[in-house]
């Protein structure tokens, strides 16, 4: 699954839903006969979603992001006609990242996901 908008706020969200499931887990195991989770929910949302920048050109909000779900599962997007691509162009160049961190955000990581051949 792949949301948009830096992942419509869920990366803000994912301490507290571990810490609600841990907390829901601990009476409800028994009342409501719930099966424990293998991961954390914040673990599950790491190994399969993937977020795009679109419409979210903000850096602060970007390396919050990074620190949750890492480099490698963020795509870089424009959400044009909404945003400017040279306002995502230009976000992207002066992103604090590394060269390997850019090249996964701008195209590797869609060749990844999407199995197409990877660029020059």
């Amino acid at each position: 699954m792949v949301l948009g908008h830096l992942g419509e706020g869920i990366p803000y969200w994912l301490w507290r839903i571990d810490n609600l499931y841990a907390k829901t887990y601990a009476w409800a195991r028994d009342v409501l006969n719930m099966v424990k989770l293998e991961l954390k929910p914040s673990e599950y949302f790491q190994r399969n979603i993937w977020i795009t920048t679109s419409g979210m050109f903000d850096h602060d909000a970007l390396d919050y992001c990074l620190t949750k779900v890492g480099a490698e599962r963020v795509l870089f997007a424009v959400d044009y006609p909404y945003e400017d691509s040279g306002v995502a162009t230009e976000f992207l160049a002066k992103a604090n990242l590394d060269d390997e961190q850019r090249a996964a955000i701008s195209h590797r990581n869609a060749e990844r996901l999407f199995r197409v051949p990877p660029t020059a």
